[in-house]
Order: structure tokens, then C-alpha cells, then sequence
């Protein structure tokens, strides 16, 4: 794993933009890129595809020994969570952090739910490669894995339309949303977009504007934050993409069953769900956060970074540390993409702290 400085494209930035990619100022940066070997990007793909199995096995613990308490999932909604589960209901897809430590990689935290960097880390970043690597690779098949991802949700559940929701307020999810949008069109859905606030719940039904009744939603909108609101919503007669059994993958408080059940894994930190007295090298992790908020690194006995943020009612987890190498003063995480149950791909981020935060810097790779 290297970092290369290299010239950006010229008028990359109309170029993007054209893309689709329009919240890329001081995010999406071309002055730099990434590359790895085929055995590194091996091992990522390894590590993504057996991290996913870990998390499938922990999710049914968490159901055969009645654990949603140690996920602060709401009193309630423990039924509808083992449905979806015990329906099979489909997921799209996810996203995994890793830390490169020496060739391997430590899973920092799984963005089950609603994970971005979704456009810049598929077609943007592949556009890129072509302009100015075209004879090199880059790991990266995840606009044919969601693609084909829809065609399989297609294929099960035989819907007229499909609903795309999110708060278009922010710009990052509105043009997430818009591209899935483009993929489940190009896998020959039928998609409807509407606003989260126009979802009009009545008797058990979600309809939309129009009055037509919504059958299956993807919704780039948090379960922990549709649970708090309305748990009649949550159990509603729909299907929803992600489906409900991904709020306990999504949730910080799976890190310490993970390292429970898992504690020989070279791709899983240590982790607990309290502070013990012999820990002096822990990152501590909001049970629900958002971009690196609430976040404290502490080394030695001593914090060394701390990030603020309104998350940490629902309490913490305390994770094992790993010294994230620095590249020319930043430090990069691997976002590694599973969708529809598989690896598909990566993207990565890059700051000058060691905690990556919403002013982190997008920077493509390539394989030699």
C-alpha cells in the first residue's frame, strides 16, 4: 500500500459534476492516489467477505439468546427484528472500515444501514482509473454488484414500483439516493422518489403523495432514529431495504459480541461494552453515532483525540486501538463495500487526525 502524489485531470471538477457528483469540494481529491498489490487487495476482500459471515452468525446470537438489551434496541421491537430475520428479508448492501495494519485488516466498524461514499467510491472513482490508468485495475464492481443486487430483490419479491426515500436537505444522501435510484432503473425496476416526511402512515400502510400504497422502500434514513420516532412505522406492512434485522449489524454495540464470539480473528479488535482496569489503549465509540462523532482515542492512560457531536445517550463501546499508519500526514480507512452479501469493491478516506470525520478526503486507488 503506497501513496503516489500525482497531477489532478484537467477540469476534473466539471467532469465529476457531470457524474452527478456535485458535494465534492474539499472532499474528492485527485493530487494524490492509492496503490496496492493483488495480494493486499486480496486479503481486503477476504477479510470483507469473512467479516460479513462473522456478523450473520452474531446477528443470529444476538436472536437465540435474546441480547437486543446489550444493543439499546428499543422495548418493542425485538419481534419485528426476529421477523425480518426469519423471513430472509434482503439487503442491498454495506460497508466496512478497515484499518491496514501490516497487511491486514482491523474492522474499525460496519456501516450496515445507511453507508455513503457510495457514487465517488463506484462509478466516479472508476472514471478516473480509465482517464488516467486505463491499463491498470482497481478493485472496484460495485455499480455491477448493486445492479445485480436489484435484479435478485426483483426476483424475489415481484414488485409494480419501488420507493426511494431520504431527507433531501442533505446533499450527500439526496445524490446517494439519486444514484441508486439510476442503478435499480439500469437492473429494470420501477422507482418512485419521494421525500421521508412525505411517507403518510394509515392504518398499518405506507402510501405516498399520490395515494398509491408503498410496497417496498429503501430508505437512506437510520433504524435507530425510525424507531425512536415511530415504532408503529417501523412495523408497518412493508418491506424495507435495508431490512430491520441490519439495525443490530449497524449498531456499535455488535463490535463487542463480534469480539466475543471471535476472539482468535485477525480481522477483530478486542472490544468490550465497559471501560476494565487494564485498558490504556481503547477508542471510545458512541453505541450510535454518525461521521466520527463522540469519538475519544485514549493511549498510555491518556487521551490523545477526542471529537464532539450530540450521540452517547445509549452509552459506549471501548475498542481495542491500532496505530492507523500515516501517509504524508494522513491516515487512510479502507471503506469496503459488501453488496448483496459479497465483496464488491472499496473507496478510501483520508484525514490529517486519526479519527475520520465528515472533513475527510476521498482519495481513488489502483492494483499494480
Amino acid at each position: 500500500m503506497k501513496r503516489i502524489a500525482i497531477k489532478p485531470r484537467e477540469n476534473y471538477q466539471k467532469k465529476i459534476e457531470n457524474m452527478g457528483f456535485n458535494f465534492h469540494t474539499d472532499y474528492w481529491k485527485e493530487n494524490a492516489y492509492y496503490s496496492f498489490t493483488m495480494k493486499e487487495i486480496e486479503e481486503i476482500e477476504k477479510a470483507t467477505n469473512m467479516c460479513y459471515a462473522m456478523y450473520v452468525d452474531a446477528v443470529q446470537h444476538v436472536i437465540d439468546y435474546n441480547l437486543f438489551h446489550k444493543l439499546c434496541i428499543p422495548a418493542g421491537m425485538e419481534h419485528a427484528i426476529r421477523q425480518s430475520w426469519e423471513r430472509d428479508d434482503l439487503s442491498l448492501y454495506g460497508r466496512f472500515d478497515f484499518a491496514m495494519i501490516d497487511g491486514v485488516p482491523k474492522l474499525l466498524e460496519f456501516n450496515a444501514d445507511t453507508p455513503t461514499s457510495l457514487l465517488e467510491a463506484s462509478v466516479v472513482q472508476w472514471k478516473w482509473k480509465e482517464d488516467l490508468f486505463k491499463d491498470s485495475d482497481q478493485f472496484n464492481a460495485i455499480h455491477e454488484s448493486l445492479v445485480q443486487s436489484f435484479k435478485d430483490i426483483q426476483d424475489r419479491y415481484r414488485m409494480e414500483r419501488y420507493h426511494f426515500v431520504c431527507c433531501r436537505e442533505n446533499v450527500e444522501d439526496e445524490e446517494t439516493l439519486q444514484y441508486l435510484v439510476a442503478a435499480a432503473m439500469e437492473a429494470g425496476l420501477n422507482t418512485a422518489e419521494i421525500e421521508m416526511e412525505q411517507l403518510n402512515l394509515d392504518e398499518g400502510a405506507f402510501y405516498d403523495p399520490s395515494g398509491e400504497r408503498i410496497r417496498c422502500c429503501f430508505k437512506l434514513y437510520p433504524w435507530e432514529w425510525m424507531m425512536n420516532e415511530s415504532q408503529e412505522g417501523c412495523t408497518a406492512d412493508i418491506l424495507w431495504l435495508e431490512p430491520m434485522w441490519k439495525s443490530l449489524m449497524s449498531n456499535k454495540a455488535m463490535l463487542p459480541i463480534l469480539s466475543e464470539l471471535y476472539p482468535d480473528s485477525p480481522y477483530i479488535l478486542k472490544c468490550t461494552d465497559h471501560l476494565t482496569p487494564g485498558m490504556k489503549n481503547y477508542c471510545k465509540k458512541p453505541v450510535f453515532s454518525r461521521e466520527g462523532a463522540n469519538v475519544t482515542l485514549v493511549k498510555d492512560g491518556q487521551v490523545i483525540e477526542q471529537t464532539g457531536g450530540d450521540y452517547g445517550e445509549e452509552g459506549y463501546v471501548y475498542q481495542e486501538m491500532v496505530e492507523i499508519p500515516s501517509f504524508d500526514g494522513k491516515y487512510p480507512v479502507i471503506g469496503s463495500w459488501v453488496i448483496g452479501g459479497l465483496s464488491a469493491g472499496m473507496g478510501i478516506r483520508e484525514t490529517s487526525s486519526k479519527v475520520t470525520d465528515n472533513l475527510s478526503e476521498f482519495i481513488p486507488h489502483i492494483i499494480e
